[in-house]
């Protein structure tokens, strides 16, 4: 592994956290490439609201007349329509449309894909103000869906209809993933408690001088059941909670007991979204196995939170020799005044992940908790005029050596008999390299068809040529997809748990625009796992049987014995699954390995329908 590894990933691992805290757009959008979206089961949950919650005032966005459309001054003309039709953009009308309490009767869409104007400012604003003279604290609410690539968000108030003050909303949302469908947002109006005169404006915002390339033609932004209800006097709230086995944020799905550390960094972030401070809080962390048996509990304290506060706790756990399994972890916040709160149910959160024999992987498809589960499936359809050797990448941390037999790829439901996919693993410091290398592979398999019943079980494990061996580093572990004529080959993306911006990549040939080629940052993870099944590949029916190998170690000639005379094929391999060795012969033989490096080669001997492999060291 090049040495170059660690101070360029660590960069980018910090540029995505930065982003995440201050929202910045320029490093938000710059490592972008706009992609269809295809939805796997998509689920959708009713909005529901909180008890303590009054309505000051509201609008269904069936009356368009209660609204004014326009845009800001010295942009593009292109604003928001209100009606029933959703996006009809090349892109965007793949995101879906909004499936807010009262859409059948009418939301706002600003269409951004639709008009790819480039230097785009649409504005959405009250007809008539609001009264909130006798509400010290309100909060706007409004059911959305929003899907960015290049592009942000805000909610502007104003109490006199000329100086605005903006709050941004979605600045979470990464590139080319979407909110919920619907989303409940919120927005906390305390500054404007007591006005009796207040405007509301949704402005959406893209140009090319703040967001580069590409802005001004993004996906779309929808709109429905706005309302302006009381401020709840305790409501403090877990946006989420973490498990962290780097401590650099990946949040791996399944861990191999080869590459467990027992030391793993949790913690949750907190926001106050109620009128009154909270006061001694207080994070319970437990996590338990499959049969309920506390495995490890922490507790962790926060300074106490004025209204509108958001924080973020953090601490190590350790958890020794874990048993194969899944593991379920909650984080629950508690505080002074926790027995009043306004939402019990944003009090806890929950996260799960897997210990297991051989699957490594960042995704955690299937074991999510019941009802978070998030996909999206992405392929040779997703990226305008690339539908050869699109790579997804997966970023794995090599604590201790590990034999690596193939990869195990989660298949997208739209994926055809005929296309294909190639596995192989590269060196982060090639894949970070300017230009990125993408074509010197460690290790590499043949070209794999897929059938009909890989497709319908949804996966489809490939095998290198060889036992890989990765020492103590970090690789991208990549899935290579090549469309057969109009058959095309989808992976399953899990967007349930956030990842680091280099955690999940993808490279795609065609990228003449950009001429940029290595994209990231959505935060996702592509089911593209590492395997280590020493079997893999080699079924009890297919074994070839009576073979030995002697000496062993040995530094000069490999004898084979065999228990048939026929012809048998001998292939040596490398530690890292490279061919550097063959020779035939009927019955017995042997090879020689005088001229080879010191180390641990995989011998493989077949007689055409049977296989075998051991393990031979060369030694001087």
């Amino acid at each position: 592994m090049k040495a170059a590894y660690t101070s360029v990933l660590l960069a980018l691992l910090g540029t995505s956290m930065a982003t995440a805290q201050d929202g910045n757009s320029v490093i938000r959008f710059g490592n972008a490439l706009k992609q269809r979206h295809y939805a796997v089961a998509p689920t959708h949950q009713p909005i529901t609201h909180s008890a303590q919650r009054d309505v000051i005032w509201s609008d269904d966005l069936s009356n368009p007349s209660t609204w004014i459309i326009g845009t800001a001054p010295d942009r593009d003309p292109d604003t928001w329509v209100i009606g029933t039709d959703g996006p009809t953009g090349t892109f965007s009308s793949t995101y879906g449309t909004l499936e807010s309490t009262t859409a059948a009767n009418g939301f706002a869409l600003f269409d951004s894909d639709l008009a790819c104007s480039g230097n785009q400012e649409p504005t959405l604003q009250t007809a008539t103000p609001i009264d909130l003279s006798g509400y010290p604290g309100a909060v706007l609410e409004f059911e959305q869906l929003f899907s960015r690539f290049r592009g942000d968000c805000f909610v502007d108030v104003s109490s006199d209809g000329t100086n605005w003050t903006e709050f941004e909303v979605n600045a979470e949302v990464d590139v080319n993933t979407s909110t919920d469908n619907p989303d409940l947002r919120r927005v906390n109006l305390s500054s404007f408690g007591g006005e009796s005169t207040v405007w509301i404006r949704f402005r959406y915002f893209s140009t090319e001088d703040e967001h580069g390339n590409g802005a001004g033609c993004d996906y779309a932004w929808m709109i429905d059941d706005v309302a302006v209800v009381t401020l709840p006097d305790n409501d403090i709230i877990v946006n989420l909670g973490y498990v962290s086995q780097t401590g650099d944020g990946e949040e791996y799905g399944r861990v191999p007991l080869s590459q467990w550390v027992p030391t793993l960094n949790v913690g949750v972030e907190l926001t106050n979204f109620g009128s009154q401070t909270q006061t001694n809080i207080t994070v319970d962390i437990a996590c338990e196995n499959a049969d309920g048996l506390e495995i490890f509990q922490t507790q962790q304290t926060a300074t106490d939170m004025n209204v509108t506060d958001t924080l973020v706790t953090d601490g190590e756990v350790t958890m020794e020799d874990p048993a194969v399994g899944i593991y379920t972890t909650t984080f629950t916040v508690n505080s002074d005044q926790i027995a009043l709160d306004a939402s019990p149910e944003n009090n806890s959160r929950v996260r799960t992940f897997q210990v297991t024999t051989d699957i490594y992987s960042l995704d955690n498809i299937g074991a999510h908790p019941s009802g978070q589960q998030e996909l999206e499936q992405v392929g040779t359809l997703s990226f305008e005029n690339n539908s050869e050797n699109v790579k997804l990448m997966n970023f794995y941390v090599i604590h201790n050596t590990m034999q690596v037999t193939g990869l195990e790829i989660g298949l997208g439901s739209l994926s055809e008999p005929g296309a294909s996919i190639v596995i192989s693993l590269l060196d982060t410091a090639d894949v970070f390299a300017t230009p990125s290398v993408v074509n010197q592979a460690i290790a590499e398999s043949d070209p794999h068809v897929l059938t009909q019943a890989e497709i319908t079980a949804g996966k489809v494990t490939i095998e290198f040529l060889g036992p890989v061996t990765l020492t103590p580093n970090a690789y991208y572990a990549v899935a290579s997809l090549f469309a057969d004529g109009d058959n095309d080959v989808f992976v399953q993306d899990d967007l349930t748990v956030p990842q680091p911006n280099a955690a999940s990549m993808v490279w795609i040939p065609f990228d003449p625009g950009a001429n940029q080629n290595l994209y990231g940052g959505n935060g996702t993870a592509w089911a593209v796992r590492l395997t280590s099944n020493p079997t893999i590949g080699i079924s009890e029916a297919d074994e070839l049987d009576g073979v030995t190998m002697f000496p062993n170690p040995t530094n000069g000639m490999l004898r084979i014995s065999t228990a048939t005379n026929v012809k048998h094929t001998v292939e040596v391999l490398s530690m890292i699954g490279g061919l550097v060795r063959t020779v035939s012969f009927n019955g017995s033989g042997g090879i020689d390995v005088t001229d080879l490096a010191e180390g641990v080669y995989t011998v493989r001997v077949s007689d055409g329908t049977r296989t075998t492999q051991q393990k031979v060291s060369v030694t001087r």
